[in-house]
């Protein structure tokens, strides 16, 4: 390569392994849970009857793998040759109280409550995988943008990208869940729980049954 062309950009000269793996899991349904259960789990405290819960867990790694590449000069391009970011669901239970029988007013009540809990999750999800996809193109780019560097300065960039592209995936999730946490409360207000024990009635399961089984 000519001095001039050593001077360059790094543009890679092989399309990297660049791809987000996201395992999604659909929502299962358990209705094997006493209402008694469901208010420990939940953690007790609650002036309403806690007779439905959704609980939602992700695992997530990245994976990088950065080469250098001698353009010419004793310099040294970098190379991003993985970019893996991979989320895997592998938790999304929707529980319902025993208690309530399938078709009830109360069980579909409840079952509604969850379900808007249900899409946030879902939304989440399509969040984790528009900002994970942004965060493989920007590696890409970025990289691909740097100058070429002496010999001596390659395992210390190498090491320095790994680790600011490490925390960036970090904090890209735990911001998309923060945000997902928050629009969970928002669902679960003491206004919510007013509207669904008087939503069958005055004296239905929220009143009675599900009242004498949580004490």
């Amino acid at each position: 390569m000519s001095s001039a062309g050593a001077q360059g950009s790094c543009a890679p000269v092989r399309a990297p392994q660049a791809t987000l793996e996201f395992n999604h899991k659909d929502p299962m349904l358990d209705r094997h849970r006493s209402v008694r259960w469901l208010n420990s789990r939940a953690g007790g405290g609650s002036k309403y009857v806690v007779a439905g819960l959704t609980e939602y867990e992700m695992q997530a790694s990245f994976d990088m793998r950065i080469e250098p590449r001698e353009v010419g000069l004793g310099r040294y391009c970098l190379d991003p040759v993985r970019v893996n970011p991979k989320v895997n669901v592998v938790k999304h239970l929707v529980y319902i109280a025993s208690e309530l029988e399938r078709g009830s007013c109360e069980y579909n009540a409840v079952y509604a409550h969850e379900g808007e809990h249900v899409k946030v999750n879902r939304g989440m999800e399509a969040d984790i995988r528009a900002a994970l996809d942004d965060l493989v193109n920007d590696v890409v780019g970025k990289v691909g943008a740097m100058f070429p560097m002496p010999a001596e300065n390659v395992q210390s960039a190498i090491r320095r990208l790994l680790s600011e592209y490490g925390r960036d995936f970090k904090r890209r999730l735990r911001d998309i869940d923060r945000r997902r946490r928050e629009e969970q409360r928002r669902i679960d207000t003491p206004e919510e729980y007013q509207r669904l024990s008087l939503s069958c009635g005055p004296n239905s399961a929220f009143q009675t049954v599900l009242q004498q089984a949580v004490r």
